[in-house]
Formats: structure tokens, sequence, C-alpha cells
């Protein structure tokens, strides 16, 4: 082998196993925020189930801050420009049902402080909304680690 092919494999070489440990750690932070989305979840359906708006807002943010990290640093185990789009398109859509979330549950904390006639139903369609929203947020993570747990997950 002349001198600037073996150059060139020891360079390859180099640049593999320095990679490795990005991609270990990579996964481990995407594992953390996966379990921390995931006990987040569990709880904020125990609230929504309840009507108890009151810290929502805090634990959909926890989920949108995540959905924003997940935008800067994609995994690296990405590799084609399709895997990629659909991952964006997933943290995006994170996002913004996180958004709209912290939104709507914000005013029904508002809504909430208002006295109502005892007895009286509470009905308002933005339960509705907050559910949906809830719904989507469970559906993206669903669909993002159907798509791409086989290559972060092991």
């Amino acid at each position: 082998m002349n001198a600037t092919l073996k150059t060139t494999v020891l360079g390859l070489v180099c640049l593999l196993f320095a990679a490795l440990p990005a991609a270990a750690d990579d996964a481990a932070n995407m594992k953390k925020l996966m379990g921390e989305n995931f006990q987040n979840a569990l709880k904020i359906l125990t609230e929504l189930i309840r009507a108890d708006y009151t810290t929502v807002p805090k634990d959909v943010d926890v989920i949108r801050q995540h959905a924003e990290l997940l935008m800067k640093t994609p995994p690296v185990t990405l590799k084609t420009t399709e895997e990629k789009e659909l991952f964006y398109t997933y943290a995006t859509n994170l996002k913004s049902n996180a958004n709209h979330l912290i939104v709507v549950t914000q005013e029904l904390n508002r809504r909430d402080k208002e006295q109502s006639k005892p007895g009286e139903l509470k009905v308002d369609y933005l339960r509705v909304v907050a559910a949906e929203h809830y719904g989507s947020i469970i559906t993206t993570c669903v669909l993002c680690h159907n798509q791409f747990r086989r290559h972060m997950v092991k």
C-alpha cells in the first residue's frame, strides 16, 4: 500500500472510531429525552382526564423543548434525505401540537378560575381541542418511534 492510501485508510478508521462515541451519546440522549417525554405524557393524560390543567402547560413545555432539541440535533443515524425530512416533519409536528396544547390549557386554566353555579356541568369545546392536541402528540411519538427506533434504540 502506498503512503497516501495508508493515510487515507487510517484517516477513515479514525473518523469511524470518533463517530462511534457520538452515535452512542446520541442514542443515550435520545433515550433520556424519550423517557422524560413518556413520563410527562402519562402525567398529562391523567391531568386532562381529571380536567386539572394547572400544571399541563409546564409539563407540555418539556415535550416542546425536546422537540426543539430534536430539530437542532437529529440522530446521526439518519442517512437519506427522506429520513431526515420525515424526522424533521415529526419533530415540527410535535412542537406545533405541544405549542397549541400549552395555549389551550392556559386558556382553560383562566376559564376554570371563573365561578360556576353548583352542579353546573363545565362543558367547553377547548377541552376537546386539548384532548385532540394530546392525541396528536402521542400519535407523532408513535409514528417517529416506529419509523426510527430500529436505528436509535437498541
